[in-house]
């Protein structure tokens, strides 16, 4: 352990033997630091990696140069599938220690298997496009790419766990729950899987045969009443009582007797009864017909408005997809960090931060293009000022005041504690002849450094410049 003042190898003394400072404090601090770093490491070790997270960032809350643990942080993040997250803890870790860390490898063997990292990077961007169109309902097209999604980068855990959810509110719980075990094949303890799988469980029925065994209830016998007597025969006896000549006679008066009462009662009726049919399923067959022509006027009108929803569906996709996207930006940022990893120049980086701070607006961003953005600023930034503030002095005493409004424009991007950078580019706006963006810079250093020196002189610029217009 090294003095936090002075960078001596400490001894076991409270003290630092080299600059006398008190490092009692210090010592304690960093010690819990590692403890932590332990607890993450053994959680990890067991796949418990929600913990391991925990753990790891409550150490470099209390220790951010503890290398240890935001390389295994890093790791953590890209064995759960974020690797913009990993990408994220590795860059910092190797800006803090270039020599003899691991980070520096794990960024080396990134950009080795460059195809590879595109498909990482391209499951960002369908994760992302999957969360947009779920906001919007429009569940079946967030199925497909979150299938791009996982097939792409198998690990990540979030897109896993969003596709589940979509499996729950389908209600096709047997594909959430092989969703979830996935999940937590990767990380044992994710709350937010054990959570799902939980209401899983409470809402399946796990008795779902409601199968009857078949009844048979033919009645095989013949029963009749003979006086005070109830005869029981099998239903192929026949009753052998009457004689050959009576049955004949009665078989003919039967028919007889038949006929006639076919003829006067039953045939009118029967033939009545026939129309009455025929006449009731003309006017059924009517109102069906009557109903299947709304039905198909009213799915004519959903499919108009269907295609409605489309057209608005496909614009909203535009913004997110397009040029000027939320997922377009995300991409520049990582173009951005694979220059920086690949070991572009640093003033080529700075080039690239300052143009797309003027095309895109920063707040609008994702918070984790954000968070890459300002760490690839951070880490060239303090590098290129001072040379870019020297270039726009040396253009603006040698009257090159397009160039030099620019440059200090640059400068103030590279240093926003330099405020004189920014009133300077308004001044060589001004003498260059763009009176509306000298405004603009006078009226934003007016209303963001009020009461200071140069606001002073700002206001006064303004009022000259409103006074010519007028």
């Amino acid at each position: 352990m090294k003095c936090f003042n002075c960078g001596v190898e400490l001894s076991e003394v409270s003290f630092c033997t080299n600059c006398k400072r008190d490092v009692s404090l210090y010592k304690k601090i960093v010690y819990k630091s590692n403890a932590l770093y332990n607890d993450g490491l053994e959680r990890a070790n067991v796949r418990d990696l929600s913990g391991a997270v925990k753990s790891l960032k409550q150490s470099l809350s209390l220790y951010k140069y503890n290398m240890d643990a935001r390389n295994l942080l890093g790791l953590v993040y890209y064995e759960m599938g974020e690797i913009a997250d990993a990408s994220i803890q590795w860059v910092i870790s190797s800006n803090f220690m270039d020599e003899g860390n691991m980070a520096s490898e794990y960024i080396r063997m990134i950009q080795e298997d460059q195809a590879g990292f595109e498909e990482l990077r391209k499951s960002i961007g369908d994760y992302n496009g999957a969360l947009k169109l779920c906001q919007q309902g429009n569940l079946d097209l967030a199925k497909i790419r979150l299938g791009n999604c996982v097939a792409k980068n198998p690990r990540h855990i979030r897109a896993h766990q969003l596709l589940a959810l979509i499996y729950i509110k389908l209600s096709q719980f047997d594909k959430a729950e092989r969703e979830l075990s996935k999940c937590l094949s990767i990380d044992k303890t994710n709350t937010l899987s054990l959570k799902y799988m939980e209401f899983i469980q409470n809402t399946m029925d796990p008795d779902d045969s409601d199968r009857k065994s078949p009844f048979k209830s033919e009645d095989e016998t013949i029963r009749y009443v003979d006086g005070n007597e109830l005869i029981i025969q099998p239903s192929k006896v026949v009753d052998q009582r009457s004689g050959s000549f009576g049955t004949v006679f009665n078989i003919l008066i039967g028919l007889v007797l038949g006929l006639a009462v076919m003829y006067f009662l039953v045939l009118p009726t029967k033939i009545n009864q026939v129309r009455n049919e025929v006449k009731e399923n003309i006017e059924t067959l009517q109102a069906n017909l009557d109903k299947k022509n709304a039905d198909y006027d009213a799915l004519q009108r959903d499919l108009d408005e269907m295609n409605s929803t489309r057209v608005g569906l496909e614009e909203e996709l535009g913004e997110f997809t397009g040029e000027a996207g939320t997922l377009a930006d995300m991409d520049k940022v990582l173009e951005i960090a694979d220059m920086y990893i690949a070991g572009e120049d640093h003033s080529v980086i700075g080039e690239e931060l300052f143009n797309l701070s003027r095309e895109v607006d920063k707040e609008k961003m994702s918070e984790n293009a954000r968070k890459l953005y300002d760490q690839l600023l951070s880490s060239v930034s303090s590098e290129l000022a001072e040379g870019v503030t020297g270039d726009a002095y040396s253009a603006y005493y040698a009257g090159d005041f397009e160039k030099s409004s620019l440059l200090f424009e640059k400068a103030y991007f590279f240093n926003n504690d330099n405020t004189d950078s920014i009133y300077f580019a308004a001044v060589s706006y001004e003498n260059s002849g763009d009176k509306d963006k000298a405004k603009d810079i006078y009226q934003y250093i007016v209303d963001n450094f009020p009461d200071t020196y140069i606001a002073s002189m700002s206001t006064q610029a303004l009022n000259q410049l409103n006074g010519e217009n007028g």
